[in-house]
Order: structure tokens, then C-alpha cells, then sequence
């Protein structure tokens, strides 16, 4: 009786586990799936409506793509580029496309809006938690000054499998003369460390460039 009542003690045990991760990956699925579709509400005309939309995809989409590394035990990587983004896996190697995962790959923003990074000057008190530069071996950082196809692999935000992520803000403002008679709107989205990240917004007159 012993015998049995140990064995279904772990039988419970390991289904309590079982449905723990499966919650988990559910969760992450659905809010996947919300994320990719904010891309087909930008019904809104008002500018500020596109850039607090493009602002919140972004910021949903980083969250995502933070815990798949975690759960996934990979690094990754964002990198930005004119007025589109994507997020990279770390195969020990080199930085190459997430596959089989349109989510995370490049999305180009709306015409008349702009994004700008910054990585310098954030309200941090700690030292970075750890080198960017053991993620890039030395073919890719000769490459980095080099062949413009290559730069293309090399991240400006990691995010590590432990959860840590590169200090950041990423600014999406209206690109000049883009629409007349408004005023100078932005939308900054922030990550010091660790996600989720945050929102602020609508910043008016602010100096996002």
C-alpha cells in the first residue's frame, strides 16, 4: 500500500510539473499571438496613435522574445537598423535569424515614423552584468567594420538565457515633416536590466534625436 500510495504521490507530482510548464508556454503562445496581430490595428489616423501602437508592439514583442530565450536556454540578441528591428539567436558562433518564428523577425515601421537608440547616459547605477564582447567572435567584429552584409549580425541589445538584458531606451518619434502642423510627439520604451520593459508617452517637444 506504501508502495503504491508513493508511486502516486509522484505521479501527482510530476503532472502538478507538467501543467506548470505547459501554462507557461500557453501563456507565452497567446501573448505571442496578441502581439503579432497589434501590426493589423493601426486603423488610427492621429500620428500619436501610430507611435504609441509601434511603441507597445515593440515593447510586447522584447518581452516574448525574453522569456523564449529563457525557457529556451539560448542568447539573443536585437538589432536595429534605419527604421526596422529583429531579434537574432546565439548559436555559440555567430547571430543568425530566429527560425520558424515570424514574430521575431525584421519589422519594418510605418512610413513617417523613426526609432532612435540609446545605450549611454541611462539612469544605471550598476557596472554592466556582463561583456557583449564574448558574443561576438573575431570574424564577426572585423566584419562589424567591414563587409555591410555581415554587420548585420551583430546585435546592439542581448538579451542573455538568464534573463539579464542590455541597459536601453528605444525612442519612436515622428520623422521631420512627416505630418504637418504636429507637434513633436515621441514615445520612449525602456529596459534596465531586466523585463518587462516600460512605456512612456505621449512625450511632447521631447528631444529624441
Amino acid at each position: 500500500m506504501k508502495l503504491n500510495h508513493d508511486y502516486l504521490s509522484k505521479q501527482k507530482h510530476r503532472i502538478q510539473q507538467g501543467f506548470t510548464l505547459i501554462e507557461v508556454m500557453l501563456v507565452i503562445v497567446l501573448i505571442g499571438v496578441m502581439v503579432s496581430a497589434v501590426q493589423f490595428t493601426f486603423s488610427g489616423n492621429k500620428p500619436e496613435q501610430l507611435l504609441e501602437q509601434n511603441s507597445a508592439r515593440f515593447a510586447g514583442i522584447f518581452d516574448v522574445a525574453a522569456e523564449y530565450g529563457l525557457l529556451n536556454n539560448v542568447e539573443l540578441g536585437l538589432f536595429i537598423e534605419d527604421n526596422s528591428y529583429q531579434f537574432l539567436g546565439y548559436d555559440g558562433v555567430s547571430w543568425s535569424p530566429i527560425a520558424d518564428n515570424p514574430l521575431f523577425e525584421v519589422y519594418t515601421l510605418p512610413e513617417g515614423i523613426e526609432i532612435t537608440l540609446q545605450l549611454d547616459d541611462l539612469p544605471i547605477e550598476e557596472p554592466q552584468l556582463f561583456d557583449s564582447s564574448v558574443l561576438i567572435n573575431e570574424d564577426e567584429e572585423e566584419s562589424f567594420t567591414g563587409d555591410s552584409e555581415k554587420k548585420k549580425t551583430i546585435p546592439q541589445v542581448y538579451m542573455l538565457s538568464g534573463g539579464d538584458i542590455t541597459p536601453f531606451s528605444l525612442t519612436f518619434s515622428l520623422a521631420d515633416f512627416a505630418f504637418d502642423g504636429d507637434e513633436n510627439i515621441s514615445f520612449k520604451v525602456s529596459g534596465i536590466y531586466t523585463t518587462p520593459l516600460t512605456i512612456e508617452g505621449p512625450l511632447v517637444n521631447a528631444d529624441s534625436r
